[in-house]
């Protein structure tokens, strides 16, 4: 039980901090943007330069529960919002098809109601066809 309410209250704290990057970004502040994402990676406690080397898989082994898996999605996806409102669409589709694929983990673990909303929104910025071959093939996204 203890463990429990620990967990939940990371996910309320994490969440909250998503939250203020959203309004960040919102903002137009995107240098405390960046910031922010910089510290809740740490938070995360994977290192910022892993994120780009490893596939989703590996990362996703990282995070080790589906809580973490989908907190670090929220993350790349708010990442991605931000990259694209500082002119770098190509690194805002990395992290969006990075989102999608930690989703899709996270749903093969164990299901939550909102992981179909998140996937189908994501898989209007990272389409289906987009990810790796595993996601395609096996976990299947909401889009084709």
């Amino acid at each position: 039980m203890y463990r429990e309410d620990i967990l939940m209250r990371w996910i309320r704290q994490f969440a909250e901090a998503l939250a203020r990057l959203a309004g960040l970004r919102k903002s137009g502040d995107l240098r405390a943007a960046r910031d922010e994402i910089e510290r809740l990676y740490e938070e995360l406690g994977i290192p910022r330069e892993l994120v780009d080397l490893v596939d989703a898989a590996t990362l996703a082994g990282m995070l080790r529960t589906p809580d973490r898996m989908r907190a670090a999605a929220r993350l790349l996806w708010e990442e991605g919002h931000v990259l694209r409102a500082t002119g770098d669409p190509l690194a805002a589709g990395i992290r969006y098809r990075r989102a999608h694929e930690l989703f899709l983990e996270a749903r093969a673990i164990a299901p939550e109601p909102d992981d179909d909303a998140a996937i189908l929104e994501l898989s209007r910025v990272a389409p289906g066809w987009e990810l790796a071959e595993r996601y395609r093939a096996t976990r299947g996204s909401t889009s084709g």
